[in-house]
């Protein structure tokens, strides 16, 4: 649980994880106060809004007044663009250039603790690797997928600014596909076909994260002011047609490279909005990870199973 009196900053407030993040922290403790940033309004905590302001501002702007004005001492990171974008280049400015400037700011301002959520995906999803990775092994995402190269680079930032601000609790969580009610990402843009594409021969194992779980893992970060990388994903794994079915659709099985042309063909022409075909390494390659770190220095386990968290997903959607 955060300190008393923590006053938080959350950037991405008003998103799925924004909006948990602050239903958590504003019920664990009384005298945390929050702030969220966000380009559209955010809802406060189960409508309280005694603890809490929302900013609406691109994050892309200096925060250094908002982190001054509010005594602002803890900043969770989570503004980040989820939908694959065809340009790189401006999706760069708000998931890259928009990280270096919100440091730029808790540098100015003196904030204590900043906390990063990354994701597993900057490991890359490749032939040949089939053991869980762990927080030592480097980032490498995959070419071209543009969510997971961005990550990696704002990571790099994070941990830069964790080196030179030597007072700053810095940490980075590598969280899986986080899934609960009402979630919505890459994955489950996917999963809401009725009929969807596999490549044939692939069915890898997969981890997610009930949101519930992340929000306790963040509650470990914050209480041990931790520093460095930790991997987050639910216990078990779940493969990805099983997945499918969960979701009440159809695995479709098709040759790997008819799909990839598919894929690319509609993604360039805008008739799908998930992914070019560079995505797919994702359902066709293993990338687990393992949470021994952050079980062993923080004690931090997840109560719920990666097919409880799909599952969490999909009774919303009904």
């Amino acid at each position: 649980m955060p300190e008393p009196g923590r006053r938080v900053l959350i950037t991405g407030s008003a998103g799925f994880l924004g909006e948990a993040t602050l239903d958590y922290l504003t019920a664990s403790d009384d005298s945390v106060f929050v702030v969220g940033v966000d380009r559209v309004p955010t809802r406060g905590p189960h409508g309280d809004t005694r603890r809490f302001v929302s900013v609406v501002r691109d994050i892309s702007e200096p925060l250094q007044d908002l982190i001054d004005d509010y005594s602002i001492d803890t900043v969770i990171h989570l503004a980040f663009l989820l939908q694959p974008q065809r340009n790189p280049e401006e999706a760069r400015k708000i998931n890259v250039d928009a990280t270096k400037n919100l440091l730029e700011s808790c540098a100015n301002t003196g904030v204590s603790q900043f906390i990063y959520l990354s994701s597993a995906t900057v490991y890359g999803a490749h032939p040949g690797f089939s053991r869980p990775f762990t927080e030592e092994d480097a980032a490498n995402p995959v070419q071209g997928f543009t969510y997971s190269e961005h990550k990696a680079e704002a990571e790099q930032l994070v941990l830069q600014h964790g080196e030179e601000s030597g007072d700053c609790a810095v940490s980075i969580l590598r969280g899986c596909v986080v899934m609960g009610p009402n979630a919505r990402n890459f994955i489950t843009e996917s999963l809401g076909l009725r009929f969807l594409p596999v490549p044939a021969g692939s069915n890898p194992e997969m981890q997610f994260l009930h949101v519930q779980d992340y929000c306790s893992a963040v509650g470990a970060v914050l209480t041990h002011r931790s520093r460095g990388i930790y991997n987050i994903a639910g216990s078990g794994t779940i493969s990805w047609r099983e997945m499918i079915r969960i979701a009440g659709g159809r695995p479709v099985p098709a040759p790997t490279s008819l799909l990839k042309a598919l894929t690319d063909v509609t993604w360039k022409l805008g008739l799908q909005q998930r992914s070019s075909a560079v995505g797919l390494n994702f359902i066709r390659y293993p990338w687990l990870v393992s949470i021994d770190k952050i079980a062993n220095e923080l004690s931090w386990q997840p109560e719920h199973s990666s097919q409880e968290a799909v599952r969490a997903w999909a009774g919303s959607r009904s």
